[in-house]
């Protein structure tokens, strides 16, 4: 980040304090758009201001920003008899562009459970894939932290005066991209929130750059022979090889792989012996599957990023694509649309990621390391000043996740520890590892994982209650969702598959305990899925 742009970054956030200080002496607002614009900051214009009774009674607020880039933003703000003295922010996942009404992790609209609610689209307009705005660096800026902080500032400020109120619990909720534009609030204006639910995304350096790595390197394995392309058909195949395999490493026979780490499978004894069948493996589908299980390696042979986990290979679908390539322009694979765009925007319009970048060239991985650290992925991961005014964090990832590594989320909080010392982060960060669950959802883990983390992060603001284990849920009789309406989807855009699986509990523990079985009550019916037959330990061995 330039000078010049930090300077005017920090300087917004002078306004804002300023403009905070004295919202207490404002009358409460009325839902128009002169009275809104009364309370915004000076850099705020408020487009619209109408009141709307769907799905509660509520004003809703159109905004913008107008510098250095045009920021477009939107608050919620349920009537004042139903606000419960709280504020959602809420993350968007991939690249975002667009303004949000409903929150994408956990799903559905917060403003039915009182919360005031704002979203931003942080500066661009565009698919949650495509990253081409990254060649504009004011662009740039603005996704990776200042929109986000601009539309913060401002919607909190109109909040409080819209109530009259003094003092609120200010949340941020988000998964994958929505998790990362948490992680910067933390790192860049820790002054923002009170709880950050921070899911399944990366901070600092370390991971970011690797991340899309990661998909580059599949991919070249997807089109490097004829045959190497692995289809829906046969992950599913060699998923229900593998789960049947190793379901019983963690201590229990319930379908899921509570720990990828421990399970030893491989996939060459699935070899076709005569041809191909839906029930093995030709030689080119066998190498992909090894190259993707192995990881992405440099010319030294080390590992630069954590590889795909050998556990629910079908939540690999969404980044290698379902259908075989080659591949229309308008629609490729997620994960290549991902490091496309990123490409170009980085390298030039011409560049090609599967051609043109070369795992077995320092000079390669050196230029893209390079490359994104210019639009603000070199960042020390530190979260001191997020501690310092007592923020709170819960960090969730799917153990499951092709993308977003457990392992990584891990090494992160390790980091934490090594910098400042267990029993400061314990005081306020946890991470949850939830099983069997994909990227931000999906696969054979519970399907409430997001909403009742949340309450978790706010019971620890609000009550100070720390949190300890975790009762989650899977199947739509069980399930406890936050904001969503289970009878249909909600508006976010987030296409976030449903687990599969019976309906079931599941004990979720603060790492680094984990969640053990009773195997006294192995031979019980169902006892599995029970989470009173689990406890929290520090240790499955025994």
């Amino acid at each position: 980040m330039s000078a010049n742009l930090r300077a005017k970054t920090l300087a917004i956030g002078a306004v804002a304090a300023l403009c905070l200080a004295s919202t207490s002496a404002m009358a409460a607002l009325t839902c128009d758009v002169k009275s809104i614009q009364s309370a915004a900051p000076p850099d705020t214009t408020i487009v619209s201001a109408n009141e709307l009774d769907k799905p509660v009674a509520h004003c809703y607020v159109t905004t913008t920003n107008p510098g250095p880039n045009k920021v477009i933003f939107r608050l919620q703000l349920p009537d004042k008899n139903l606000w419960k003295g709280r504020y959602y922010f809420i993350g968007l996942g991939g690249a975002a562009g667009y303004v949000p009404t409903d929150s994408q992790i956990p799903p559905g609209n917060p403003i039915v459970k009182g919360f005031a609610t704002a979203g931003t689209d942080t500066g661009h307009e565009g698919s949650g894939g495509d990253w081409s705005f990254l060649s504009n660096p004011v662009i740039a800026l603005d996704h990776i932290h200042r929109g986000a902080h601009v539309t913060a500032v401002a919607t909190q400020q109109i909040t409080k005066a819209y109530y009259d109120a003094t003092k609120m619990y200010r949340y941020h909720a988000g998964c994958s991209g929505g998790g990362r534009m948490g992680g910067e609030a933390m790192m860049m204006h820790p002054e923002d929130f009170d709880g950050v639910l921070f899911g399944q995304s990366r901070l600092g350096r370390t991971t970011d750059g690797g991340g899309t790595l990661k998909f580059i390197h599949a991919l070249q394995q997807m089109t490097r022979e004829p045959g190497s392309w692995i289809s829906p058909a046969k992950l599913k195949m060699v998923e229900g090889k593998v789960t049947e395999a190793c379901d019983a490493t963690d201590g229990a026979v319930d379908g899921v792989i509570w720990d990828h780490r421990l399970c030893k499978y491989d996939v060459a004894v699935l070899k076709c012996k005569s041809g191909d069948g839906p029930d093995c493996l030709t030689e080119p589908e066998i190498k992909s599957f090894k190259a993707i299980l192995d990881g992405p390696r440099g010319p030294d042979g080390k590992l630069l990023v954590a590889p795909m986990p050998i556990s629910n290979m079908t939540t690999w679908g969404g980044f290698i694509g379902n259908t075989p390539p080659p591949w229309d322009s308008g629609k490729l694979p997620g994960g290549l649309e991902i490091a496309t765009t990123r490409g170009r925007a980085l390298f030039g319009p011409n560049f090609d990621i599967l051609k043109d970048f070369d795992f077995k060239s320092q000079k390669s991985i050196d230029a893209w390391n390079a490359a994104t650290a210019k639009i603000g992925y070199d960042r020390s991961p530190d979260l001191r000043p997020f501690e310092k005014i007592g923020g709170k964090t819960v960090l969730m990832v799917g153990v499951s996740d092709p993308c977003c590594s457990n392992l990584e989320m891990e090494g992160y909080v390790k980091k934490l520890e090594t910098q400042i010392g267990k029993e400061r982060v314990a005081n306020f960060a946890k991470l949850y590892e939830i099983p069997g669950m994909g990227h931000c959802g999906g696969g054979t883990g519970p399907g409430d994982a997001p909403d009742l983390l949340l309450q978790t992060l706010i019971d620890w603001v609000e009550q100070g209650k720390a949190p300890e284990s975790v009762v989650l849920h899977r199947g739509a009789d069980r399930v406890k969702l936050a904001f969503a309406d289970k009878s249909g989807p909600g508006e976010s855009g987030a296409l976030i598959p449903v687990p599969t699986g019976r309906s079931r509990d599941f004990l979720v523990c603060p790492y680094p305990l984990v969640s053990v079985f009773d195997k006294s009550k192995a031979n019980v019916p169902d006892a599995v899925y029970d989470a009173a037959n689990w406890s929290c330990r520090t240790s499955r061995a025994g």
